[in-house]
């Protein structure tokens, strides 16, 4: 890891790193199955078949987001000038995720809920043994994306803030708030996009609230409490590694982030 504090625009760990070749792959066959999906809704509505052309609807929809996952999971976090994601509020600094990454997977989250239910319904339907396995199976997942979907919705949007007490993070399933005392470091890594990695040590001061009641491993297996992939943040992620970094090596100057003073000091010269 690179030593303290990341003072150029974009680290080398970001620089020249490749970008993972299956999510491009991925979105490119979700773009495909999209655009023949598109292709069967005029098909069947030529052919006079409205309720044909409806489930083809649907299946355009729901490819087309998970083609725009795919992309934006391929692309996003990329060194830019724009510093819209990033204000100046009376806790902090925050740096808010991006609208974009966020209807995409709360889109698909309900999508995909109202799919199982949809099909546990047919299911039952069918009157037989099968038939009621099935939709006992379907009507499980569904339940278990609907209570997903339901912890997004209280959570959403996610943000990462930095205040004169310490790290707050609200991501989509978790609250975390680590203390300055507890923050040894920060550190630019790279999973295929992008990665902030605060390194922190035990303190009895460190609040964790799960939503689903249990750790899931982030990139490269780092806790993802203490880990903000770029592609959710709104802003440069350069600018929060940027921020994090300069008020752990300069601790007398941390009650200037609830003050617009913390704002001008990180982005500089950038158009606030």
């Amino acid at each position: 890891m690179q030593n303290l504090p990341y003072e150029s625009a974009w680290p080398d760990e970001w620089t020249g790193r490749p970008r993972s070749g299956l999510l491009l792959f991925s979105a490119v066959f979700m773009g495909l199955l999209t655009v023949g999906a598109a292709a069967g809704v005029v098909s069947e509505l030529r052919r006079g078949n409205a309720a044909g052309a409806l489930i083809f609807v649907a299946m355009t929809v729901y490819l087309g987001h998970l083609a725009a996952i795919g992309l934006h999971s391929y692309g996003g976090g990329r060194h830019r000038r724009d510093t819209s994601g990033v204000r100046q509020g009376a806790e902090g600094l925050i740096f808010r995720y991006g609208a974009l990454p966020t209807y995409l997977i709360g889109a698909f989250l309900a999508l995909t809920t109202v799919a199982l239910a949809g099909m546990a319904v047919v299911s039952a339907a069918q009157a037989s043994a099968s038939g009621v396995v099935i939709c006992v199976v379907l009507t499980v997942l569904a339940i278990l994306m609907l209570v997903f979907l339901v912890v997004f919705l209280r959570l959403a949007p996610g943000q990462v803030v930095i205040g004169p007490d310490g790290f707050h993070h609200r991501g989509l399933t978790f609250t975390h708030f680590v203390p300055w005392e507890a923050v040894n470091d920060v550190a630019a890594l790279w999973a295929h996009s992008p990665v902030v990695f605060v390194r922190t040590i035990g303190s009895s001061a460190t609040v964790t609230r799960n939503y689903l009641g249990r750790d899931t491993a982030g990139p490269q297996a780092l806790s993802p409490f203490d880990t903000i992939s770029g592609r959710w943040l709104a802003a440069d992620p350069a600018l929060l590694l940027r921020a994090l970094a300069y008020y752990i090596v300069h601790p007398a100057d941390r009650p200037e982030l609830s003050t617009p003073a913390a704002l001008h000091r990180i982005v500089g010269d950038l158009q606030v």
